[in-house]
């Protein structure tokens, strides 16, 4: 029996085909739709029907037989499926199929059939086929649920082939490229392709290993300034040494990715990395990635600016310069009517409170603290400037988070009416 099966690659090549499925339970509906979306002129025998079958009848798409199999119901027939939990019923539908020489599918039985069919997905852009020739069907089954769970990433990466002249990386560049807030479906397409073609990859803790994967394995990967020592006199001899490896990667030939969280320019410090670069006489090219304060106002339905409540938003780096004995910030130039987005400023939160208070922002300024935003294990806090420095004690809230100041922080989650927080779960009450 083995020397007559075949494949049939995609259910494309039953287009206009007459095809009897013996049995509509879960199995025969699969097989039902794929035929259905195929092109096929199904007939279905059975004594009862899905849902989904029953529907598909009722708009005229198949025809339904609501009896016991029959071997006249083949005369017609140009392909056969059984699909039936009664394995007996199924071989006596396979045995008579090969008799009038109609080519059969038996499910989970390959030594019933006389061709197999692979397990199928199917993107806006593309058609996969899994076969482990009928000998494991849950392995096959496996694969082709792993495919649709990331049918977005395939289709990124289906674009980024259509476009891989005009993307791939070139030898003795750098490129500065913004990872995101860390979620690797934020990264852009040319920054995806960028990464993937790049010979040396230099970037910190704050890149997820989500996205370093993403990489070449064969590229070089050099990580400066891991969690808790890039402050003071550190950050200015990292920095310097992130310029020198750029330098050195590029002079050597190599396609370099500086890979920085958020967006290169948007307190990244892509500018200075720039600037060193040109002064070397290093070609390079910024790619632009989603800031962290787009990115976290997002992932905690946070806008930044809403009508009625906040007209602008600012943008604040919330550490010491090192230069200062104070901020760098004049608080009391911000606007008190828009959002205040505090980059970097967990580690003197209590500091920040302090300093608003003293600007002039009222007490019951209402604040949220997005942690990890937009990775699985984000958390947001909120309350009013009051309590800013307990309740971001209390929670524990570490780096990477982002501070929001401003009426809009008070909008409840997915709450699209725009109703403003009860003052008592303001206050963390």
């Amino acid at each position: 029996m083995s020397a007559m099966r075949r494949y049939l690659p995609v259910f494309h090549d039953v287009l206009g085909a007459s095809v009897l499925v013996v049995g509509a339970g879960a199995v025969g509906t699969r097989k039902i739709e794929a035929l259905l979306a195929g092109g096929a002129r199904v007939t279905v025998v059975a004594k009862e029907f899905s849902p989904a079958v029953a529907e598909s009848a009722a708009r005229g798409d198949l025809t339904v037989l609501r009896d016991a199999f029959h071997p006249d119901q083949m005369r017609e027939a140009e392909l056969v499926f059984a699909a039936t939990p009664d394995r007996e019923l199924n071989r006596r539908v396979s045995a008579e199929a090969r008799r009038r020489c109609i080519p059969v599918n038996v499910a989970d039985s390959p030594e019933e059939c006389t061709f197999l069919l692979p397990a199928v997905v199917r993107g806006e852009d593309f058609t996969a086929a899994i076969s482990t020739g009928g000998r494991h069907p849950g392995a096959a089954r496996a694969l082709r649920e792993f495919l649709e769970d990331h049918r977005a990433e395939i289709s990124v990466r289906l674009e980024r082939g259509r476009r891989r002249e005009r993307i791939a990386a070139r030898q003795g560049k750098v490129y500065i490229v913004g990872a995101g807030p860390g979620d690797p479906d934020l990264l852009t397409v040319r920054a995806l392709g960028i990464l993937r073609a790049a010979d040396a990859v230099i970037y910190d803790y704050l890149v997820p290993q989500d996205i370093l994967s993403l990489a070449s394995g064969n590229a070089v990967k050099i990580c400066f300034a891991r969690r808790g020592r890039t402050a003071g006199h550190g950050a200015i001899l990292k920095q310097s040494a992130i310029h020198e490896a750029m330098v050195r990667l590029a002079r050597e030939g190599k396609s370099v990715v500086r890979l920085k969280s958020g967006d290169p320019l948007v307190f990244g410090r892509g500018g200075e990395e720039a600037e060193h670069l040109s002064r070397e006489g290093i070609p390079f090219e910024i790619v632009p990635g989603i800031t962290a304060a787009m990115a976290c106002a997002a992932a905690a339905v946070l806008p930044l600016t809403h009508r009625g409540r906040s007209s602008s938003v600012t943008f604040v780096a919330g550490h010491d310069t090192g230069e200062k004995g104070g901020s760098a910030v004049d608080w009391s130039r911000l606007p008190k009517d828009g959002t205040l987005v505090v980059y970097m400023g967990v580690a003197r939160v209590a500091g920040i409170a302090r300093e608003l208070a003293g600007a002039g922002f009222p007490p019951d300024t209402p604040f949220a603290i997005v942690e990890n935003g937009s990775r699985p294990e984000q958390r947001v806090v909120r309350g009013i400037l009051s309590g800013l420095s307990r309740i971001a004690l209390d929670s524990g809230i570490r780096s990477p988070a982002i501070l929001f100041v401003g009426r809009t922080a008070a909008l409840l989650p997915f709450n699209y009416a725009g109703e403003i927080f009860d003052e008592r779960v303001a206050q963390g009450v």
